[in-house]
């Protein structure tokens, strides 16, 4: 039988590592010496991966707009403070939506859920319709968690896999506590520590200990 080469393992060269055939319903942490600036301390959801490639959000990159100023109609209503986070590089003229469960919202046919408590969808026109209806009804503290994204992350047919044997990535499992993380800035840092103690090291120091 063929030794399982543990994608967590540290000890493990990467391009010797296994890696589920598909990523859905795991999240890409960025390596430490990954310095792509659209990828730098990124915490990517995977939201499709298959042979034609794959396609994810980026978490943790809050942009300095709101909902009311990217969105015509929503300048107006009780969702235009919502901040927009950049979803990644690709179509970023795009809006995307995560969050962990509307009750009440009519299913959407093009929502997708990637993990327990994580649900993936378009804003749609009546996605916002039934958020302004909820922000104006509710107190501020129980509106759920939901992040807006402009723009997303797309690989072609093998380039993740290759970038995973590089050694741009690290993988774990989503939770909602990582993609709807308060603190934006430190979301990295929480991402990699929930590796473990080794990865816990990494996150606080921003490198890696020799191994040798």
């Amino acid at each position: 039988m063929a030794e399982y080469r543990d994608p967590d393992n540290p000890l493990i060269d990467p391009s010797e590592r296994d890696y589920p055939d598909s990523l859905e319903g795991y999240i890409l942490i960025s390596e430490t010496d990954l310095m792509d600036p659209n990828f730098y301390r990124t915490v990517v959801v995977i939201i499709q991966h298959g042979e034609e490639g794959a396609f994810g959000l980026v978490v943790n990159r809050q942009s300095e707009a709101t909902l009311g100023e990217v969105l015509e109609e929503a300048g107006e209503t009780p969702i235009a403070d919502i901040p927009v986070y950049v979803g990644g590089p690709v179509q970023q003229e795009f809006l995307f939506v995560m969050h962990a469960g509307l009750p009440g919202m009519p299913e959407n046919e093009n929502s997708l859920s990637p993990a327990p408590g994580v649900v993936f969808e378009p804003a749609s026109p009546e996605l916002l319709a039934w958020l302004t209806d909820a922000w104006n009804n509710e107190s501020r503290d129980d509106h759920p968690s939901i992040h807006f994204f402009a723009g997303y992350c797309g690989w072609g047919p093998g380039q993740l896999e290759d970038e995973l044997r590089e050694g741009a990535w690290l993988i774990h499992q989503v939770r909602p506590d990582i993609v709807f993380h308060p603190d934006p800035q430190e979301a990295w840092k929480h991402a990699l520590g929930k590796k473990g103690d080794f990865y816990k090291i990494v996150a606080e120091t921003g490198f890696k200990p020799s191994m040798n």
